[in-house]
C-alpha cells in the first residue's frame, strides 16, 4: 500500500495543530510576569540593578510578541524566564538598598565618633 504526499502532508498538518492546539494561552503566567516586573519597579531596580530590570522587561516583550504569534510553548517558558530575571533584579535591588544603608549607617556612626572624640572617628 502507497501513502500519498498529500495524505502525509494533511496528517502531519493535523498533527501540527493539535499540538498547537494543546498548550494554552499563557495569559495568567505573562500577567504574573508583569506583576513580578512591577515589584521590580517597586524596590528601585531600575536605579539599583537597571540592566537586570532592563532584561526581564525585554524578555517580556518577546513573550509578548511570541504571544501575539500563538506560539504558546515558547511563550510560557518566556514569561517563567521574565519571572526568574525579575526575581533576580528583585533581590539584587534589595541588596544594593540594603548595602546603601549600611554605608549611611556606617558613616553617620564615623561622624557620630568624631563629634565625641572617639578613636576611630576619623
Amino acid at each position: 500500500m502507497t501513502v500519498s504526499p498529500l495524505k502525509i502532508q494533511s496528517c502531519l498538518a493535523v498533527l501540527l495543530l493539535a499540538g498547537c492546539a494543546s498548550v494554552p494561552p499563557p495569559t495568567s503566567a505573562l500577567a504574573e510576569a508583569e506583576a513580578r516586573i512591577a515589584i521590580a519597579r517597586e524596590q528601585r531596580a531600575a536605579r539599583y540593578v537597571p540592566a537586570d530590570l532592563d532584561a526581564a522587561e525585554a524578555t517580556l516583550q518577546a513573550a509578548r510578541e511570541t504571544m501575539a504569534r500563538k506560539d504558546y510553548a515558547l511563550a510560557q517558558q518566556q514569561a517563567d524566564e521574565v519571572l526568574a530575571q525579575a526575581d533576580l533584579a528583585i533581590a539584587r535591588a534589595r541588596e544594593a538598598a540594603l548595602r546603601e544603608q549600611v554605608r549611611a549607617k556606617t558613616e553617620d556612626n564615623r561622624q557620630l565618633r568624631q563629634q565625641l572624640g572617639l578613636r576611630g572617628g576619623q
